[in-house]
């Protein structure tokens, strides 16, 4: 692994990632909490200003409706208080389903998560929410045996990761996603033969726009930064002209991400009591009045 995170010309996936069906209930009460605690921090707060944004220039539908929910909402099929989302189910709660993007995808995507990780901390499960047909969810010890592994691209960086633009279309019928912290996405890949025969596949290097501190750098994405962008790559490698601009088609898998970054600057911005962001991460983060962060 070492060497790996030391290749400055490959994009790591590191994340914040749950398990899926069974966790024990004193973790489902820690998550519930301490999702409370960051996404409905908000709702004394003022309407959101609207800063310059790394998402500005990206085709991402309106999100305003998602500010006019300010509870949580039980889940009508696991019954699971959550707030916009269910990250079990991975429906949406709390308005109409319209009125949130829906995306097909070009490949299915396959997300295997680490069973240590909290569902509610997950930006991997946006992908499941908005391409809820072409997305699978499932935990590290209940892979099933992938028909044809050697037929799926694995988003995993290494000596023997190819982008898209040298792997022949034909030769791969779906991409996987490690959701997971970095330490435990390699030992995913480690300790799991089916995953060792897919083709690795990796993106250019890009900045990340997380607001969870982590120490490996500004290049090691969260899940759904990685999600997007692979797509993204997709669209370029294979669905448009060589000369022809990428034309925004997958934008749509940030909806979530960019509603709870901008919710962050927002809260941050205004915080009437003096908290400050963490002093670890990167210190123009927080973009105040007369602040510009451009798009990566």
């Amino acid at each position: 692994m070492s060497d790996t995170e030391k290749k400055n010309e490959q994009t790591s996936v590191t994340n914040e990632s749950p398990s899926i069906e069974s966790q024990s209930s004193k973790r489902s009460l820690s998550e519930e909490k301490d999702t409370r605690n960051e996404q409905q921090s908000e709702e004394n707060e003022p309407k959101r200003s609207k800063l310059e944004s790394p998402f500005d220039d990206l085709k991402i539908s309106d999100d305003s409706i998602l500010d006019t929910i300010k509870e949580r909402t039980t889940c009508p099929t696991c019954k699971k208080s959550v707030k916009y989302f269910c990250y079990r189910c991975f429906t949406v709660v709390g308005m109409d389903r319209s009125e949130i993007p829906s995306l097909k995808l070009p490949v299915p995507l396959n997300i295997i998560k680490h069973e240590q990780e909290l569902d509610g901390k997950s930006t991997a499960l946006h992908s499941a929410v908005i391409a809820h047909d072409d997305v699978k969810v499932y935990s590290w010890q209940e892979i099933p045996e992938f028909e044809k592994p050697e037929r799926t691209l694995l988003l995993f960086p290494g000596d023997d990761a190819k982008r898209l633009e040298d792997i022949p279309r034909e030769s791969f019928d779906r991409i996987t996603v490690i959701d997971g912290t970095w330490k435990q996405a390699g030992k995913i890949v480690r300790e799991t033969p089916v995953l060792q025969r897919m083709q690795k596949v990796t993106i250019a290097p890009r900045k990340t726009h997380f607001w969870r501190y982590q120490q490996l750098g500004e290049n090691h994405l969260a899940t759904i930064e990685a999600i997007y962008y692979v797509y993204r790559e997709f669209t370029e490698a294979y669905e448009i002209e060589k000369d022809q601009p990428y034309d925004g088609r997958y934008d749509n898998l940030l909806f979530y991400y960019r509603f709870f970054y901008n919710m962050i600057q927002h809260i941050y911005r205004h915080q009437k009591k003096g908290k400050k962001f963490t002093s670890r991460h990167r210190s123009d983060y927080i973009q105040y009045q007369g602040d510009k962060e451009k798009p990566q």
